[in-house]
């Protein structure tokens, strides 16, 4: 039995499932990359921007106040509103406004302010190169610098002319992430799906390669060559399919040699009787053997086989086309014993041989064919009486067995060999050739039985013993009304 772990279906399902994995794993990977540097690069040119405009609003202060009083206020502000660190310088380089040291305030009362020796009791000293300059009337009064209130890192800004103060910084737009975002999304996508179809590719590779092997065999296999069979590897879906293939093969194989077979023995079986019609008939035209009832008897004898042997083919390619028609009504099976046993007794006589029944009286009524069964059963009893010696006993009996009807034929006879047991069913099959030819029998009447029974539903069997009898039987569903 196929084991799930093997089967097509849940390679195929396991292999979906990592591509999905990988798909999205890549996806999601790939666009928090780009997106995590499109914010970043978003942030600065935000932070750049706002650097620009606390620049523009301290030089506004400088010339709306006409110096730099009250500036550490505005630094307060500006740094809390932006959040940003601001650090301020006059034209002397002194630090004049530091929004790092709340507890420094600027008093106009008193005047107070602090030195770079005050701000650097608090914090590392600044290089003077991180610091931009501010102008007023085309003259120096000052610098500035703006630092990061998260990292405390200088925020790079872009110089402007005093004169330009007043031009509007833009910020960049979100937009530009979100498009960043959905071009990367668009790019991982396409590079996920590259590489979903690559291992698609490489998984189905094997069972591409099995269906290829399967379909050239089919090939072989209708242009005649019936001796084609697909290479099976692997135990899923498809390795059971090139099982069923080759079975089928098998037996269009073994139909076509039996075809073959059956056509021979055909021939065969024609050829004797017609050689023997035939030498009768020139004889007497010749005027070597006279017309007499002997010459007649013999003539007519061998048309009635081949007239049975006809109506025997014919039986047997309706059957086994299912074009027999069948009359079925509730049937007795003991009644049909009956008449069988009464219709044989005379031939069995004649070769002492004892014919004796066994029914059960309790038996159900069977919708049944009566004409056809009859013909099944009456080919099992003559096979039985033509394999019987003179002073043996052939017995019909018919019961209950296993929920259904048995019919059994056994008889006292030699048996059948072991080796011929799987073929005794087979068309134009003989144990003894020579003795079924020449007791009139056409080889087809196990066969015609075996096709009767199985169009009622029904299975035959046979059970031997070479030199201890044999038993032949057929068993017959039981309907449940």
């Amino acid at each position: 039995m196929r084991n799930w772990r093997f089967g097509l279906q849940f390679r195929l399902a396991l292999g979906f499932a990592v591509i999905l994995a990988l798909s999205t794993g890549a996806v999601a990977l790939f666009t928090g990359y780009v997106a995590e540097r499109r914010v970043s690069q978003v942030q600065s040119e935000q932070d750049r921007v706002r650097a620009n405009r606390i620049f523009v609003a301290l030089a506004e202060f400088y010339d709306s106040n006409t110096g730099w009083p009250g500036v550490q206020s505005f630094v307060d502000r500006a740094s809390f509103q932006s959040e940003r660190e601001i650090v301020v310088r006059d034209a002397n380089e002194n630090v004049i406004a530091d929004s790092r040291n709340r507890h420094f305030r600027h008093d106009d009362r008193s005047q107070r302010t602090f030195s770079d020796h005050d701000s650097d009791a608090h914090h590392p000293p600044l290089p003077p190169t991180l610091f931009t300059r501010i102008d007023s009337g085309g003259a120096p009064v000052g610098s500035a610098l703006v630092l990061s209130r998260k990292h405390g890192k200088p925020i790079p800004v872009i110089p402007l002319d005093q004169t330009t103060a007043g031009l509007e910084q833009v910020e960049p737009s979100l937009s530009r992430l979100a498009g960043a975002v959905r071009k990367s999304l668009i790019l991982a996508g396409i590079g996920a799906g590259a590489v979903g179809i690559l291992l698609v590719l490489l998984l189905s590779r094997r069972a591409l390669r099995s269906v290829g092997n399967l379909t050239a065999a089919a090939r072989s296999l209708g242009a005649g060559d019936l001796s084609s069979r697909a290479k099976v590897t692997g135990n899923d879906e498809i390795a059971e399919l090139g099982q069923a293939f080759n079975s089928m093969a098998d037996a269009l194989e073994d139909s076509e040699r039996q075809r073959h077979a059956m056509v021979s023995d055909v021939a065969h079986e024609l050829r004797t009787p017609l050689a023997n019609i035939q030498g009768h008939v020139e004889a007497m035209q010749d005027g070597l053997l006279e017309p007499d009832a002997t010459a007649l008897g013999t003539i007519h004898q061998q048309a009635l086989y081949l007239n049975r042997l006809v109506e025997d083919l014919r039986l047997l390619s309706a059957t086994e086309a299912r074009e027999l028609r069948l009359e079925l009504e509730p049937t007795s099976v003991a009644d049909i014993i009956e008449r069988v046993t009464d219709s044989f007794r005379p031939r069995a006589e004649a070769v002492s041989v004892v014919l004796d029944t066994a029914t059960d009286a309790r038996l159900p009524l069977l919708r049944l064919d009566r004409l056809r069964i009859e013909q099944a059963v009456g080919n099992l009893v003559d096979n039985a009486i033509r394999h019987t010696p003179p002073g043996g006993t052939v017995t019909l009996s018919a019961f209950r067995h296993s929920g259904r009807v048995r019919v059994q034929v056994a008889d006292t006879g030699g048996g059948v060999p072991a080796d011929a047991l799987p073929h005794v069913f087979d068309r134009l099959y003989r144990v003894d050739p020579s003795r079924d030819r020449a007791t009139g029998g056409t080889g087809l009447g196990l066969t015609i039985a075996r096709q009767l029974v199985e169009v009622h539903g029904g299975t035959i069997w046979v059970e031997s013993e070479e030199g201890s009898g044999s038993r032949f039987g057929f068993d017959l569903p039981v309907s449940p009304n």
